[in-house]
């Protein structure tokens, strides 16, 4: 049961001046997406793993641009709420907190970056039909029966 003032869901950013969790959207723009995934957000089965109560893991295994360094991660969700991460070198050394992720998330601007005008242009607004693609004939609207060639 929330206590009055706070933020629940999907509650992410800056509240009162203390880093609140890192938005999914920002995990995956500064990691991109992981190679496996348990559970689902979704998923009713909640689980536990080093103390961090999650229904949904995300696990990345051959990191290039980590924040901490690590070539390994695993990221734990609550729905949509981050729980927690944790990094590792190799499989043989064990997991380890990590907090240089959610201070990566929070100093990224939350925004999506600017749209490149020359890759996107803007439609004209119309009224007037405008075809998918070009046709040529008949066969090309669909619907059409073929014709038997002799």
């Amino acid at each position: 049961m929330p206590l009055p003032g706070e933020l629940r869901g999907m509650s992410a950013g800056v509240i009162a001046g203390v880093i609140d969790r890192p938005a999914r959207n920002a995990i995956v723009a500064i990691l991109g997406t992981p190679d496996r995934t348990e559970g689902s957000l979704d998923d009713p089965r909640e689980r536990e793993e080093d103390g961090v109560r999650f229904n949904e893991k995300w696990i990345y295994t051959h990191l290039r641009r980590d924040p901490a360094g690590a070539v390994m991660r695993t990221v734990y969700w609550m729905r949509y709420d981050f729980r927690g991460t944790a990094v590792r070198n190799t499989d043989a050394e064990p997991w380890r907190p990590d907090t240089a992720l959610v201070e990566a998330a929070a100093s990224r601007d939350g925004r999506l970056p600017p749209l490149d005008r020359s890759r996107n242009p803007p439609l004209v607004p119309s009224t007037e039909y405008r075809p998918a693609s070009e046709f040529t004939d008949k066969a090309g609207l669909g619907g059409g029966v073929q014709d038997k060639k002799s």
